[in-house]
Parts: C-alpha cells; structure tokens; sequence
C-alpha cells in the first residue's frame, strides 16, 4: 500500500501550480447600443387607400383642375390675341405699319391655331411689304 503522504503531495503539487496558472484575460462584452438606423432609410409605408372625394382619386382632381385654368387662360389669351390681331390690321388699313407691327409683335406664336398663325403671318408679310423690308 502506498503511503497517503506520498500521493497527497503530487496531488497538492498540481493544486497549487493550477492556482497560479493565470487564465486567459477575456473581454466582458461591452454594452454597445444597437446601431441607429439611417434617417428616410427606409420609405413610410403608402397609405391603406389614396385620398379621394366622392370616390375621385384626388390626384386627378388636382390634374381636372390644372387643365380647366389652362383651358381658361388659352381661351382668355385667344381672345385677346383676337383682338390684338384686330387692331393691328386697323392700323395697317391707317397706314401706320410700325404700330401694327408693334403689336404684332405682342401675340405670343405658340398659343395660336394654325389658321391664326397664318393669319399673322399674311398680315405680318404685308406691313413688311409696306415698309419696304
């Protein structure tokens, strides 16, 4: 049999050099916070159901009302040019072709029919012819 002594010692010898083998250092996690998310990264949802009125999306309201004020000032600025046309034939029938080529000169090209602009442009021929260039 083997003496108790002699195995406590080994066995003592073992405990104490584990005692002073230090262990690896090992990092706590850090409480980081989650990282934030990036500003209109991500689009909000549509609406359930686009707004309307009276079952008219409002969309094509808004686009019902852009064209009822085009409609409104092409016919505001095709009566105008009527009159500017008008007047301006009154003064070449005075003979005075300057003025009537002043106010020729007043009537916006990309607003008149095609009828219109040949219109003006006989007339505009004309007073160019009178005044000799």
């Amino acid at each position: 049999m083997k003496h108790p002594v002699r195995t406590l010692i080994p066995l003592t010898a073992v405990v104490l050099l584990a005692a002073c083998v230090k262990p690896a250092e090992q990092k706590a996690p850090e409480n980081t916070p989650a990282p934030k998310a990036e500003p209109f990264a991500v689009a909000p949802p549509p609406p359930a159901q686009p707004p309307s009125v009276a079952g008219i999306p409002a969309a094509a309201i808004g686009a019902a009302e852009r064209a009822k004020m085009k409609v409104e000032v092409a016919s505001t600025s095709t009566a105008d040019n009527g009159a500017l046309f008008r007047q301006a034939k009154a003064l070449c029938a005075e003979k005075k072709f300057s003025e009537a080529r002043a106010v020729l000169d007043r009537i916006p090209a990309e607003l008149l029919t095609p009828d219109q602009e040949k219109a003006v442009n006989e007339l505009r021929s004309q007073i160019n012819a009178a005044l000799g260039g």
